[in-house]
């Protein structure tokens, strides 16, 4: 049951989490596998046990399905037809992929299911290619500016680089949204250059995730969380203090692709390739030039996970402007956080940034 529990609360953090590692800098053990870390797995026995609970999101998020579609508790149980439908399905998509596609992920359980919880096999009606499309008014895209120039007022749009850098420390309180909708007080604490904690106090327990410089980590209702070589490069991103200030030493490529609308508005998209080697997709708006959505994908064992942040709600506090609302969406399921006080160089203690300090209470 505490196994069951686990992964209900890392779903609703939303993220999927293994064994606490270093972000590859650090020598890392064998990751445990799904096998061996839950009851009763068939067809993922080999999954490192820190995808499990993606792939579990990735098929929910396929199927427009909660947990509850295949799972009852405790969630090793087989009493419901639809996880043995599930098993057959996956195995379907493993044997399609290996004998047709050469082992890439060609065929999801989305390629067929679109967000409906039984596949769609009739072609829909009403389109006529015979038909040419009907003129359009369309002009020619302005030019486009360059990553950097796009970079560059990003950093002004925020207040500056030496705005940015005048900070030493952050301390934000305010609440996470639950993917329900329902308010749990959240406090964010960081700390130059690279550390980083999030508490989420929930009634009968703390959620924490964390930074400390040098190792990612976290601890929920049952003690250590699992996290995945994804979650502790996200965490380590989060913690990096000054990356507004120079956001591309974090991508080994950046380049402006097009425009596109967010929320009605124009926005610049620069298509960039993380250092862990994730696609990700930045959006900036065009007239303020403040950053308002990021897409990354990450592979998994069903192909490509996707996860959006929005950035809404700047304000000005110290000189620098900062979203003080954020969301977050991945198959699924959408969640977000909203700010209601920051503070900057206010004392923090390193010791609340550490593993160690969390087991602590």
């Amino acid at each position: 049951m505490k196994r069951a529990l686990k992964i209900i609360l890392l779903a609703l953090a939303g993220v999927g989490f293994a064994i606490a590692q270093g972000a590859g800098r650090q020598e890392k053990a064998a990751e445990r596998t799904a096998g061996q870390v839950y009851k009763n797995i068939q067809v993922f026995n080999d999954l490192p046990a820190s995808q499990l609970p993606t792939v579990m999101n990735f098929m929910a998020g396929s199927l427009g399905v909660k947990c509850s579609h295949c799972h009852s508790g405790p969630f090793e149980r087989d009493d419901k037809p639809a996880k043995q439908a599930a098993r057959r399905m996956i195995r379907m998509v493993f044997d399609l992929n290996r004998g047709s596609f050469g082992g890439a992920s060609a065929v999801t359980c989305y390629t067929c299911h679109r967000g409906r919880p039984t596949p769609v096999s009739v072609p829909a009606v009403g389109a006529n290619p015979w038909q040419g499309a009907a003129a359009t008014d369309a002009k020619p895209a302005a030019t486009l500016p360059s990553v950097a120039q796009v970079f560059d007022r990003y950093v002004e749009a925020l207040g500056g680089r030496a705005a940015i850098l005048g900070q030493t420390t952050r301390v934000m309180k305010g609440s996470r949204v639950g993917a329900d909708g329902v308010l749990v007080p959240e406090e964010v604490y960081q700390k130059a250059p690279n550390k980083s904690v999030v508490l989420t106090r929930y009634p009968e327990f703390v959620l924490r995730r964390g930074f400390d410089g040098k190792t990612g980590w976290g601890m929920d209702a049952g003690g250590p969380a699992l996290l995945s070589p994804q979650d502790v490069a996200e965490l380590e991103r989060d913690a990096d203090f000054y990356k507004e200030a120079d956001l591309g030493r974090l991508y080994a490529e950046a380049r402006v692709t097009g425009e596109e609308k967010i929320g009605g508005r124009r926005a610049y998209v620069v298509g960039a390739k993380a250092r862990d080697g994730s696609s990700e997709r930045l959006y900036f708006d065009a007239e303020t030039g403040l950053l308002v959505r990021r897409d990354r994908e990450v592979k998994i064992a069903l192909g490509l996970f996707p996860t959006e942040t929005d950035y809404e709600d700047y304000r000005e506090v110290g000189g620098v402007k900062i979203p003080f609302a954020l969301r977050w969406s991945m198959p699924g399921r959408s969640w977000g956080r909203r700010i209601a006080e920051v503070k900057y160089n206010e004392p923090v203690e390193d010791t609340i940034f550490t593993a160690a300090a969390a087991t602590k209470g």
